[in-house]
């Protein structure tokens, strides 16, 4: 008996529930869905994360969930924001309390600052409502040295078409739509363009890149007519696809930890280049100097590379007045250093194929002590010194990975700017 009265209590609820909650059940997947008692009306909007729930909102950003407060909501078919339609609604999340959707991730080009519920009449209700998106975001190019017929990509956030991007000199380029998405967009450089910044533009604002093209802002070695010079100039070539002139090159089949500096100086050693500063070179900084100033720059330099696979190209700074030896190269007693190895993120061989790259180390990544009891060995922590930042030394040294194996690479505008 029971038993019976278990049951029957369970099955009374369809019946009751439709004549307090208007609900009818679906006979096909078993899905209760409420019916609506009158029209629809929305009351407020949330957000669907249960911890801000309590928030009442007018305005919410791409991809954000949100749950529609009101009455007779459960007719509700379709829900746009501007002219962008959300994914499609289930009855599981459509009430006639509430519905919960998540606005669209792709920006609208008509904005009306509403959302509009379309039931199954395909009547409409347009409440205000206002999909927040900021204006573009630039964070960086591919090749702040993009050559003739080469496409600028320029990567950041929040592209929509419709887009321009505009050079210096205030001409146009042409946007390549078919490669858009929200944080990759890429231009054909047009004529007239000039060296410094690039503006884009979207229905939602406007901004100008921090990066300049063509950059020549601080450069402190072009291989042209800012060299090297101290006991190892570096190797200069100019057939292998170069930005303009001359560029170092950093070659050499390299073994397990080899900390070979190449030929006795002076020489174009294809593993070493010291810029060296003192009587004959720099006598300051390469960027200016007060408490932390360090920390508003960037080393950039343009690189291709034809294969590497092991080893580590290291970045070495020493005082401005430095000159006559190489230590800056072989120990830690001046400055941290940085090191660049970019096969290490899928310990893979790296390549850019026939393209240029713009490399950007943040002044934050000197930071590294190297030692040698068991090869070549790093460790981050050490202490940047502010002062000691006038002379300029790379140093391809080999790592675990390198097995005599070939690696081939250019380097060319080595300069210091502001982040």
């Amino acid at each position: 008996m029971k038993l019976l009265r278990y049951i029957s209590i369970v099955l009374i609820p369809c019946v009751v529930m439709s004549s307090l909650f208007f609900i009818s059940c679906e006979d096909d997947d078993g899905t209760y869905i409420e019916t609506p008692n009158g029209p629809p009306v929305i009351d407020y909007i949330r957000l669907s994360d249960p911890e801000s729930s309590d928030s009442l909102i007018v305005s919410a950003t791409l991809g954000t969930g949100i749950v529609i407060m009101g009455k007779n909501l459960s007719g509700t078919r379709e829900i746009w924001f501007n002219d962008q339609k959300a994914t499609a609604l289930t009855p599981n999340w459509v009430y006639n309390g509430n519905v919960f959707v998540s606005i669209p991730t792709t920006a609208p080009i008509v904005k009306t600052d509403k959302l509009y519920l379309i039931d199954a009449n395909k009547d409409t209700l347009e409440y205000p409502f206002v999909v927040a998106i900021p204006p573009p975001a630039l964070s960086s190019a591919k090749n702040e040295w993009p050559q003739e017929d080469e496409h600028l990509v320029i990567n950041g956030n929040y592209f929509f078409a419709p887009v321009t991007v505009t050079f210096t000199g205030g001409v146009e380029g042409e946007v390549v739509l078919d490669s858009l998405t929200q944080t990759k967009l890429e231009v054909i450089v047009p004529v007239g363009a000039a060296e410094g910044p690039v503006t884009v533009t979207t229905n939602f604002g406007e901004a100008e890149s921090s990066f300049h093209i063509w950059d020549s802002r601080n450069i402190i070695l072009d291989f042209d007519t800012k060299l090297a010079n101290g006991w190892r100039i570096g190797l200069r070539e100019n057939s292998n696809g170069p930005l303009a002139g001359n560029y170092l090159v950093v070659r050499g089949n390299i073994a397990a930890n080899q900390r070979d500096e190449g030929p006795g100086a002076p020489a174009q050693s294809p593993l070493a280049m010291e810029y060296w500063g003192g009587p004959a070179g720099r006598t300051e900084n390469f960027y200016p100097y007060y408490p932390n100033s360090y920390r508003e720059y960037a080393l950039k330099f343009e690189a291709k590379v034809v294969k590497w696979y092991g080893g580590y190209l290291n970045l070495c700074l020493s005082i401005p007045t430095h000159s006559g030896n190489n230590q800056e190269i072989w120990s830690n007693t001046y400055n941290a250093r940085a090191i660049w190895g970019p096969w290490a993120a899928k310990n893979a061989e790296y390549k850019t194929g026939d393209q240029w790259i713009t490399v950007v180390v943040p002044m934050t990544e000197f930071q590294y002590y190297m030692g040698a009891p068991n090869g070549v060995v790093y460790t981050a922590g050490q202490q940047f010194v502010e002062s000691a930042a006038g002379t300029f030394s790379t140093w391809m040294l080999g790592s675990p990975q390198n097995t005599g194996n070939a690696v081939e690479y250019y380097i060319d505008n080595v300069r210091f700017v502001k982040l």
